[in-house]
């Protein structure tokens, strides 16, 4: 019996949708910091958005720069 590979992740072309994330993550990470939502829960979220879609060279910039301002280099 051979191992079953699991299937590559589907990345969507959505880039209305990047945006709305994009400027939530933004506006979201300049707001004073809660105790439960520290950097390292934004550098998840903004990885996920990175993760799941079709991102534009703009689009990826404007990701680092969040996660740079929150403290983490470009990967």
């Amino acid at each position: 019996m051979e191992p079953k590979t699991p299937a590559p992740t589907q990345r969507f072309n959505a880039s209305h949708v990047v945006e709305a994330e994009l400027a939530h993550l933004d506006w979201a990470t300049r707001q004073p910091a809660l105790s439960m939502l520290d950097a390292g829960y934004w550098r998840r979220r903004l990885l996920a958005v990175k993760c799941r879609f079709e991102m534009t060279q703009r689009q990826n910039m404007r990701l680092e720069r969040i996660l740079q301002r929150l403290g983490y280099p470009s990967d």
